[in-house]
């Protein structure tokens, strides 16, 4: 790879002599004037060399160290990204299972809640039950009271009318004793 730049290299400094020599007198940009040509390319390695120079000594370390600070500042961004992004999944994690048990004990409590309910309804129930049967006992033995009053009392006016029919019919006022038991008896037969 060398050999064909300082060929072409070889070649424009030929060709610029050519037409040095053939030019007396030069015209035109000075850079191109085949008497400085030699200088120009001394000054121009010195050049080259002195850049060269600085930007290994000076620009170059200063830019891989800018670009290492940089890698190390994003590495370090990145690892605490990912470091923060793990405790955030831990405390969802954290937070879930306290949802989780936070619900299975309002389950526990509520279905607690209910079975005391349901033993203070039961409670309530049966007394309530009690009360009514007590209050329909009552009911029952004053119907049955009733019940026996309106059946004297029928069996009296029974008796009366008995004797009234019986008196027209036949005439003759009726064995009041006689005719009472047997209304007695029929009223007895009738409630059964």
């Amino acid at each position: 790879m060398r050999t064909p730049v300082y060929s072409a290299l070889a070649g424009g400094l030929v060709s610029l002599a050519v037409s040095g020599a053939a030019a007396a007198k030069p015209a035109g940009m000075p850079q191109l004037d085949f008497h400085s040509f030699a200088p120009q390319l001394v000054w121009l390695a010195i050049a080259f060399v002195a850049l060269y120079l600085v930007m290994t000594k000076l620009a170059v370390p200063a830019i891989s160290d800018t670009l290492a600070k940089r890698q190390a500042k994003i590495q370090s961004d990145l690892d605490a990204a990912e470091k923060a992004n793990e405790d955030t999944r831990a405390l969802v994690a954290a937070y879930e299972k306290r949802l989780a048990d936070a619900r299975e004990e309002s389950r526990g409590l509520q279905r607690q809640q209910g079975e005391a309910d349901s033993a203070v309804a039961t409670a309530r129930l049966a007394e309530l039950g009690e009360k009514l049967n007590g209050r329909i006992a009552e009911a029952e033995k004053r119907i049955a009271g009733q019940r026996d009053t309106v059946m004297a009392g029928l069996e009296q006016m029974a008796g009366e009318i008995a004797q009234n029919v019986y008196a027209k019919l036949a005439g003759q006022p009726a064995d009041g004793a006689a005719l009472g038991a047997k209304v007695a008896s029929a009223v007895k037969g009738t409630s059964r």
